[in-house]
C-alpha cells in the first residue's frame, strides 16, 4: 500500500464536499482513513474555513474550492515529474 501525502487526503475529502456536499460517512470512506484520523482532517477543515457544514452535508466553501483547484494542478504536475523520473531512469 502506497503512503499518500497529506495534500493528497485533504484533496480527496474537499473533492467529496464538492458538487452537493456529502455526508460524514461518505467523506470518511471516500478518504481512506480511519475514524479518528478522518475527524482530525475534518475537524482541521472546518476551522480553516475550507469546509461548511449545513442541512446534515459537508460542502466546499469558495476557499475551499480555490485551494482544492490548486490541489488539484499539483497533483497533476507531481504526476507528470513522476512519470518524467521514470522515463530518465530508463536511459
Amino acid at each position: 500500500m502506497v503512503r499518500r501525502s497529506r495534500e493528497e487526503i485533504i484533496l480527496s475529502v474537499l473533492e467529496g464536499c464538492s458538487g452537493m456536499g456529502a455526508n460524514k460517512t461518505n467523506l470518511m470512506y471516500r478518504s481512506g482513513l480511519n475514524y479518528d484520523s478522518f475527524l482530525r482532517y475534518l475537524n482541521h477543515l472546518m476551522q480553516t474555513g475550507l469546509i461548511s457544514f449545513s442541512d446534515g452535508k459537508y460542502r466546499l466553501t469558495r476557499k475551499g474550492l480555490q485551494i482544492m483547484e490548486k490541489l488539484q494542478k499539483y497533483a497533476e504536475i507531481k504526476r507528470n515529474l513522476e512519470e518524467t523520473r521514470k522515463l530518465l531512469s530508463d536511459v
